[in-house]
């Protein structure tokens, strides 16, 4: 049996054109969601081809050319909720002129599996982690049995749509095999914050133990893979794929203090030579695990910061100060760790004032780097619920059952609109990364034509951007 797994050109979030310069220069990181895929169905003894239309610079007729070559029995894809109907529509064009089923996945089938196969394009779904639905679905496909009675799965039968909703979790993470990076060319991915060639993203760990309103990650359990395991893969990566820099995609990889130190020990233990990058909360780092992560090859630290607002920042959960914020950011620039800031503009109770003392507090804190967002509410968080509870409804059930919907959802309970959001975010993103230090510090660090090509570009998306004046 062979599988094609497809991850299509990705469109810019309609909340975020303002700032679509930012998005359209990241860099390329690899599909890791289908890398884990792809390594489940090798196990079962799947061949498979991974096209990752993106990174490869691949047009749609090159990418069908190639699925024709390869003759597969099944298309895989991943949907998110914000880009549904841009997945979709490749998926359409794939269907039709191929003929073959499709199966798609993603946190979206979580929360709308009925929405999303009332689309015929899509023959199959997984409900959730697909470590445990996936292999038995796969046997009955190959052997040509019924579905009947599998969990986690959606499936047509004689025109209806039948779905099992059963949410099945990995509880040893350690079992799960890693992405099958044999099947993308590694040399392709790097972003912004990556220093040494070749790239990758690395998850080790699920869910998150933390409460904070605008984020999901808190739905689901939170699991962990061993310091162990972990550098295996690291370890594994480098040998075999000769990458040396890691972003370790966790949405909290620093949650246990004991683990994050153990990771490093081993990899100061194997003497491996690598660089990566993890997101934290100022409120769980202190100064041996900073110390232990710069050791090891921890260059860059990101930190959701958020806002300047005591009042805004606990109403986003988050449980810290600025006063904190500065503290954390004080001694992680002192152990020569560069420093990404993440902060977030549109939550309830947000004003012209605190937006501008947000920016204002962004700029006097010693960051490396500044990421401004403008909140959208997703399904399953906290404020998502707030904007349902003042009349909202569903709307992203809604919007994927019609593509015609309008993608944008104006704040709720604040003294700002969403269009005068972006004229500020706009405003931060010119007044941070136009300052003499910050333009220095970039342009002595560009490692490759590439990198250079896409700071120039964000740099002239931000100054030809007139609402950022």
């Amino acid at each position: 049996m062979k599988v094609s797994l497809i991850f299509t050109s990705i469109e810019i979030n309609p909340h975020n054109k303002a700032v679509a310069f930012r998005d359209e220069r990241l860099g390329f990181v690899p599909p890791i969601s289908l890398l884990h895929v792809a390594a489940l169905l090798e196990r079962e003894g799947v061949v498979v081809d991974l096209i990752d239309m993106e990174a490869e610079n691949l047009s749609y007729p090159e990418a069908l050319e190639r699925i024709r070559g390869f003759a597969p029995d099944l298309l895989g894809f991943t949907v998110t909720t914000w880009s549904f109907h841009s997945a979709l529509q490749w998926i359409k064009r794939f269907k039709a002129d191929t003929a073959l089923p499709v199966l798609v996945g993603g946190e979206h089938l979580r929360l709308y599996p009925d929405e999303t196969m009332a689309y015929d394009a899509i023959d199959f779904c997984i409900i959730g982690e697909a470590e445990l639905p996936l292999p038995d679905f796969i046997r009955a496909f190959r052997e040509g049995r019924s579905f009947e009675g599998i969990k986690s799965l959606g499936y047509r039968k004689d025109g209806r749509v039948i779905i099992d909703r059963t949410l099945q979790y990995v509880e040893d993470l350690n079992s799960v095999p890693f992405p099958a990076r044999h099947l993308i060319k590694n040399e392709l991915y790097e972003n912004i914050l990556s220093r040494k060639k070749n790239f990758t993203a690395l998850i080790s760990t699920r869910g998150c133990p933390f409460n904070c309103a605008f984020c999901s990650h808190n739905q689901l359990k939170y699991r962990f893979r061993s310091p162990g395991n972990v550098v295996d893969e690291i370890e594994l990566n480098l040998k075999n794929f000769a990458i040396r820099d890691f972003d370790i995609y966790d949405s909290t990889f620093t949650v246990d203090r004991i683990r994050v130190i153990e990771i490093c020990k081993e990899i100061r233990r194997r003497k491996l030579d690598v660089g990566f990058t993890v997101r934290s909360r100022v409120d769980v780092m202190d100064k041996e695990m900073i110390d232990s992560l710069k050791s090891a090859g921890c260059h860059t630290i990101l930190y959701g910061i958020e806002s300047s607002n005591p009042e805004i920042l606990k109403m986003m959960n988050k449980g810290i100060s600025p006063e904190l914020v500065v503290e954390t950011i004080r001694y992680t620039k002192q152990s020569g760790i560069d420093i990404l800031g993440f902060f977030l503009f549109g939550f309830p109770g947000e004003t012209r004032e605190t937006i501008e003392d947000t920016i204002r507090f962004s700029l006097e804190l010693p960051l490396d780097y500044a990421l401004y967002s403008i909140l959208l509410p997703m399904p399953d968080t906290e404020v998502y619920r707030y904007y349902q509870e003042r009349g909202l409804g569903d709307f992203w059930a809604e919007y994927t059952l019609d593509e015609s919907k309008p993608g944008l959802i104006e704040f709720v309970d604040t003294g700002v609109t969403r269009a005068e959001t972006e004229v500020y975010a706009l405003k931060a993103y010119k007044r941070f990364y136009f300052r003499p230090r910050i333009i220095w510090k970039r342009f002595i660090k560009i490692r490759s034509f590439g990198e250079f090509r896409r700071m120039l570009g964000g740099a002239i998306g931000i100054l030809t951007n007139n609402d950022g004046k």
